[in-house]
């Protein structure tokens, strides 16, 4: 029955989200195997935070999409998410929700040993400093484009043209700050509905998910700005910032110039790396608390 409910519960978001063309079709395998890897988990906070993090991004990257598509000359490129963009937004989240119902699937935290439970409250700790990188990055790359004032690049605090990589703005760290704690209230109410009675019995210990998503998410998205005003390029096409453009694509562009940063890392490539340091944060943060 939870196969069939996995299966279902993957299809439907995919499904209407290639209608919608918020996936290509690669995207759509990709995000389907994320999908199952994820909702066939027992612990439901495993699935109710992946579609925390895929609904709300998936709305934020349409929202004002005309006005981002004058702002970002790659906006429609980027707005439909191909299998590379899904893996790294969700890749390492499902690797983490195998691995845990490799360990727990089917068992009660009563019955777990201390270093089971350790380990447990690792890998959740792990998945929602990953999501949270992830959701904050999202909705701050989304939102704090239509800032009404200019960005200022992380590294020199200099203005710089909304949609430089490494920019930050009052409106992109507050939807970070809210990407990160959808995350982790998420997490809470489902970890709270399902393992209510480990609470109480202290099987498990209370952490407060909420302001560790919001933690976390502000951290991640930091990381993810530090590196995109020193490794990732940000070129201007015709006065406007183009977000993502590759070797290839800027080989084709007349007149682009080098606004910030340097074309070591793709954009993939950043996010990759901000929502795994996240995610490392997060488990050693967990060891040296518990």
């Amino acid at each position: 029955m939870r196969t069939y409910f996995a299966i279902l519960l993957t299809a439907v978001p995919c499904l209407i989200s290639l209608r919608r063309q918020s996936l290509s079709g690669s995207g759509t395998v990709a995000a389907a195997l994320v999908g199952l890897s994820t909702a066939s988990n027992d612990n439901i906070m495993f699935t109710v935070v992946l579609l925390a993090f895929f609904i709300s991004s998936s709305y934020w990257t349409k929202y004002q999409a005309r006005a981002k598509a004058r702002l970002d000359p790659c906006y429609a490129k980027a707005s439909r998410r191909d299998w590379k963009q899904v893996l790294c937004n969700g890749g390492v989240g499902a690797v983490i929700s195998v691995v845990y119902q490799y360990n727990f699937d089917g068992r009660r935290p009563a019955d777990m040993s201390l270093e089971e439970r350790k380990l447990m409250t690792l890998l959740i700790w792990g998945y929602i400093g990953f999501y949270s990188c992830c959701a904050a990055d999202t909705w701050a790359s989304e939102l704090g484009t239509l800032s009404s004032d200019w960005p200022v690049l992380i590294t020199t605090l200099k203005q710089v043209p909304p949609g430089t990589n490494g920019g930050v703005s009052k409106l992109g760290m507050l939807a970070s700050f809210a990407g990160g704690a959808l995350i982790g209230l998420t997490a809470d109410v489902a970890m709270w509905v399902q393992y209510f009675g480990a609470y109480k019995s202290g099987a498990l210990p209370r952490i407060p998910y909420n302001m560790l998503g919001s933690v976390f998410g502000m951290l991640g998205s930091l990381i993810d700005s530090l590196l995109g005003a020193t490794v990732q390029a940000s070129y201007a096409v015709n006065k406007r910032i183009a977000s993502d453009i590759s070797a290839n694509e800027l080989s084709q562009v007349k007149g682009a110039v080098l606004v910030a940063g340097r074309d070591v890392l793709s954009n993939n490539m950043v996010n990759v790396v901000a929502s795994v340091s996240t995610m490392a944060i997060a488990i050693i943060l967990q060891t040296v608390v518990f």
